[in-house]
């Protein structure tokens, strides 16, 4: 499982690593690694837990800043999906647009 996720992260850093980004203000390669790690952790936490359900999330984050986008089974489910995030190490704040689908 760690040998995965540490596969997983590297090849997300790498893929992610060699984009440039244009938004106003020049980015560093070390803050476009940081969201890619950021990213994959938070999406493999909120996949590994079974309330969250976390297929139906789509993660992006911007200098620390994760946003939550997509549905979730509940109220429960969202505000979980949302704690976990914020508990994820380096997230600065997270923007929350998740749809609770019954």
């Amino acid at each position: 499982m760690i040998r995965t996720f540490s596969w997983i992260t590297l090849c997300i850093s790498f893929c992610f690593g060699c984009q440039s980004y244009v938004d106003g203000a020049k980015r560093t390669l070390g803050e476009v690694t940081d969201d890619a790690q950021i990213t994959a952790v938070v999406k493999v936490r909120l996949l590994n837990d079974p309330e969250v359900k976390g297929l139906r999330i789509n993660v992006t984050t911007l200098r620390g800043v994760v946003m939550l986008e997509g549905r979730v089974p509940s109220d429960y489910a969202r505000e979980k999906a949302i704690r976990i995030t914020r508990e994820t190490g380096s997230v600065v704040d997270v923007d929350d647009r998740l749809t609770v689908v019954e």
